[in-house]
């Protein structure tokens, strides 16, 4: 059987070594005197407060998956709903119900908001007249390269990339659209709109977060 040394015992170090069980030995070198990187909970005034990522992002099912498999599945819980908004042209402003990471299925729904201007809000709505065009087999492309063509630079950068900048720490001219946007990807390899397949989607139950 083959040895295997993971450097770092953080949330991807363990995760890493968890693949690897039965198919490796493994070791885990830890520099510090705990494992789990910068997930920690530290009383703050009596109160237990999460330190380092509170959260994670269900629409992407892996690491919630994985939680349930080491056996944190009672420790999952629900966000308190709330809008999500945005600080644009000197105001926060709310994102519609129903939009998949800033992509709205409804162009309507961003009427009035000022999120886009008209002539944005105009080629978004336009996508349903677009031809086909699925994401190329054998390459990947960035978030903005198949989005901005298919909705407009205008709605990916005021209404996608604040989103995915926040979760990723990336921009979308360099993210990967399968890799940060896996299910709006899947719709869109099927061909034809992208905003018709958001909104012709089942219904899925939500997912839970899971505190740090």
């Amino acid at each position: 059987m083959r040895r295997v040394i993971v450097i770092g015992g953080g949330v991807s170090g363990l995760a890493a070594a968890r693949s690897l069980r039965g198919r490796a030995e493994v070791t885990v070198l830890e520099a510090g005197d705990r494992v789990g990187g910068k997930l920690r909970t530290t009383p703050l005034a009596g109160v237990p407060v999460d330190e380092g990522a509170e959260s994670l992002m269900a629409l992407r099912p892996e690491a919630v998956d994985l939680a349930e498999a080491v056996g944190l599945g009672g420790a999952l819980r629900d966000p308190v709903p709330g809008p999500v908004t945005l600080w644009s042209r000197g105001a926060l402003r709310a994102l519609p119900a129903g939009h998949v990471m800033g992509v709205p299925p409804d162009p309507s729904a961003l009427e009035g908001t000022g999120l886009l201007s008209e002539a944005g809000l105009a080629r978004l709505r336009a996508e349903e007249t677009l031809p086909v065009s699925p994401p190329p087999e054998g390459r990947d492309v960035s978030v903005a390269e198949y989005l901005g063509g298919r909705l407009g630079r205008e709605a990916v950068d005021r209404l996608v990339e604040p989103l995915l900048g926040g979760v990723y720490a990336g921009d979308v001219d360099r993210l990967s659209l399968r890799s940060a946007l896996g299910p709006v990807a899947a719709l869109a390899g099927r061909g034809g709109s992208l905003l018709a397949a958001l909104r012709d989607r089942p219904a899925r139950p939500p997912r839970r977060w899971c505190a740090a």
